[in-house]
């Protein structure tokens, strides 16, 4: 719609009278001559279509055809030249001359081929001497017609006669004519019988599933049926194949053996072919078939042609290898529970509906003291009475529910040990046939009478035990009293020890500056000494009360990065110039007790520093991962080292290498250390050779006793 609404769109065009200025008489000249030239266009194809249409003869029909329609368009182009005088449509009137243009263009190029077709059209001249040749033709059939009419007289006689003759014939042919269609008919029914049996054999092969073939011998052409086909994986449709068709399909494995069979069935006589083997598909897939087939010989004995049927046998032998497979793991599994019953120390029987032994294994004979030959047939309560008032209870309840019933205890007393008590755990389970009906019960049972006398003395024992908790809360809450009075101790013999020793310190300092000028050297000595041992004293009441709280003094629990906490502690203890610490190995973090962690090293370090022999020196700390459960640290110097007989001494509290005179040593150190390492679980050794330093070895666990 928009298209033809362009086509008569006017738009802001002005009408072609306005190119005439409106002159009347150069309009009107226009208007006629247009409509003269449209009225000529459109009467000469009305001519020309006259004239095709009375001329059928005419040859290049279609050119007149196409020079009509092209004088049309050029008439309605003159038409809209008319038109547009007054209405300016000139998408209409250009869209009409195209349309002139491309017919005219059309019919030109369709022109060009036709010219030398027309060219090569007769002359008059030509057609007159074609019609003298006729008439001189026409002269000529006549006369031969003639005496052709002549012979047909002679003809019709010699006809009659033999017309006599074929009579005769004709009946003697429908004679036979009569006995051929007797034989086709017998012909036709026997091949319709045979093609019905064909189709019997087809629709049975097909619903067995089963492919036949026929293998002509003398051209070795194979024909397949489309089952066939399927089978060995190739698409239906080409039933002629080929030898090396069926061979390339064949396990290499089984090709060698199967070709041999069909030799054979070839070679002798009225031998029939039967053989399975394995065919490989072009998927990979392993497949079974079952061959059978058989040689059919000329007169001459020559082999001529085998046919026969192929099917595909796979699901059979994964039945018969599942088959075996189930009976494999039934036997292994019946072994299994022969094994069972002969081994296990355990009782096991199966009762019938009557509570009759059907089977018994020797543990269960040996606890009932009688022998396997003596319970079959016989029920419980013949041969257990004692037992059996308790026994029937649920062996009945689980005969009748078809449910379970396990761990039973059953009390009473057997042939093997008349008048003596005993106990067994008991289990009953129903043994159901496919229709779910109860067919027999399988007990179980298990002595346990030392197990419940067990039980009984564990109980005594726990009677006990409970007593003894009370005892030991009582015992532990005047322990945890006396530790509050023990650290009340220590505090007040802390301070009241330690006034008196700062006190004589200071008297001392006060006598040395009071008596400066008069006292000897001898007395200057003598009162450092004082000051010394009043200094040792002190130490050595803080060191007692230091190892007095370890293990007591509960300190709390922290994420500590060890190297973090050596670096500061290392700083604070401000290592000699000439004495240099490193932290020889990456340092881990983990949950741990900082401040006693930090008491361990400090102490090391302090005593590598302390009893170096040199001004100068070297100490470097290591770790190493040790598992799970700990870390090992350990601390290395390169000082004088330790004898090898002082290594266990080393640790004993008030223990010193070197008299306390020579250097101020209260000997609790190492022992603090050991004392800190054991009470976290750890354990701490000390490696030294005289004059090659000394390595302190230690472990501390990952995670703290309160964590675990």
């Amino acid at each position: 719609m928009p298209v033809i609404e362009r086509l008569f769109e006017v738009g802001s065009f002005i009408p072609h009278g306005h190119c005439y200025l409106w002159n009347p008489n150069l309009v009107g000249l226009h208007l006629v001559s247009d409509a003269l030239i449209a009225l000529a266009y459109y009467s000469i194809p009305l001519t020309l279509v006259y004239f095709v249409r009375r001329r059928k003869d005419l040859p290049f029909n279609a050119i007149f055809w196409m020079f009509s329609l092209f004088i049309v368009a050029c008439g309605t182009t003159h038409l809209l030249s008319i038109w547009t005088l007054w209405h300016p449509a000139y998408w209409l009137s250009g869209s009409v001359k195209a349309f002139t243009a491309g017919i005219s263009v059309f019919t030109a190029i369709e022109l060009v081929p036709i010219v030398p077709q027309a060219l090569a059209l007769p002359s008059p001249a030509a057609l007159e001497q074609t019609n003298q040749a006729l008439q001189a033709e026409i002269a000529e059939r006549i006369r031969v017609e003639q005496e052709l009419k002549r012979y047909q007289s002679q003809l019709e006689e010699l006809v009659a006669e033999r017309t006599t003759q074929l009579e005769a014939s004709n009946r003697q042919m429908e004679g036979l004519l009569e006995a051929a269609q007797a034989a086709q008919g017998l012909a036709e029914r026997s091949r319709t019988e045979i093609e019905r049996y064909a189709e019997r054999l087809t629709l049975a092969l097909d619903a067995a599933q089963m492919g036949s073939w026929d293998w002509d011998l003398t051209t070795n052409a194979v024909v397949w049926t489309p089952t066939q086909e399927q089978i060995f994986g190739y698409e239906p449709g080409q039933p002629n194949r080929t030898y090396e068709d069926w061979r390339c399909r064949v396990h290499p494995d089984d090709l060698a053996k199967t070709e041999a069979q069909i030799e054979a069935a070839i070679a002798n006589c009225g031998a029939e072919l039967i053989c399975e083997y394995r065919i490989v598909l072009p998927t990979g897939e392993q497949r079974w078939v079952d061959t059978y087939g058989r040689c059919y010989r000329g007169e001459d004995g020559k082999a001529l042609r085998m046919v026969g049927v192929v099917s595909d046998t796979t699901a059979r032998h994964q039945n018969e290898q599942a088959l075996r497979h189930s009976e494999q793991t039934a036997q292994r599994q019946f072994s299994e529970i022969e094994a069972i019953y002969v081994t296990t120390p355990i009782g096991l029987c199966v009762l019938d509906t009557e509570a009759r032994y059907v089977r018994i294994n020797q543990h269960l004979a040996d606890i009932n003291g009688l022998s396997i030959a003596e319970h079959a047939g016989r029920t419980v309560q013949e041969l257990l009475p004692d037992i059996w008032d308790t026994l029937q209870t649920y062996f009945y309840r689980a005969l009748e529910t078809g449910d379970p019933i396990l761990n039973t205890e059953i009390w009473g007393s057997t042939p093997a040990r008349r008048g003596s008590d005993r106990v067994w755990l008991v289990s009953f389970c129903p043994i159901k046939d496919e229709g779910s009906r109860v067919w027999a019960m399988n007990l179980t049972a298990q002595e346990i009478t030392e197990r419940k006398r067990t039980e009984r003395a564990l109980q005594e024992r726990a009677s006990e035990l409970v007593q003894v908790n009370r005892l030991l809360s009582g015992v532990t809450h005047q322990l945890r009293k006396r530790n509050q009075e023990l650290d009340q101790f220590a505090y007040v013999v802390s301070h009241d020890l330690k006034a008196p020793l700062r006190a004589i310190a200071n008297l001392s300092e006060w006598l040395e500056e009071d008596l400066d000028k008069n006292l000897s050297d001898d007395s200057k000595d003598l009162l450092n000494l004082m000051r010394l041992r009043v200094y040792r004293m002190e130490a050595l009441i803080n060191g007692l009360l230091e190892y007095s709280r370890v293990g007591r003094v509960e300190t709390t629990t922290s994420e500590v990065n060890v190297q973090l906490l050596l670096e500061e502690m290392i700083d604070s203890l401000a290592p000699p110039a000439g004495f240099n610490v490193t932290i020889a190995s990456p340092m881990p973090t983990f949950k741990a007790k900082r401040i006693l962690l930090e008491q361990v090293f400090s102490n090391l370090i302090s005593n590598g520093i302390k009893h170096h022999d040199h001004t100068a020196g070297h100490i470097s700390i290591h770790c190493a991962d040790g598992g799970e459960d700990f870390y090992e640290f350990w601390v290395t110097d390169d000082g004088p080292g330790i004898d090898a007989g002082y290594h266990a001494k080393i640790f004993t509290i008030f223990q010193t290498l070197k008299p306390r005179d020579e250097q101020e040593n209260t000997g609790i150190g190492l022992s603090i250390v050991k004392k800190i390492v054991e009470e976290g679980g750890g354990t701490i050794t000390v490696e030294s050779v005289l004059g090659q330093g000394t390595t302190f070895r230690f472990t501390w666990p990952k995670c703290p006793k309160e964590c675990k």
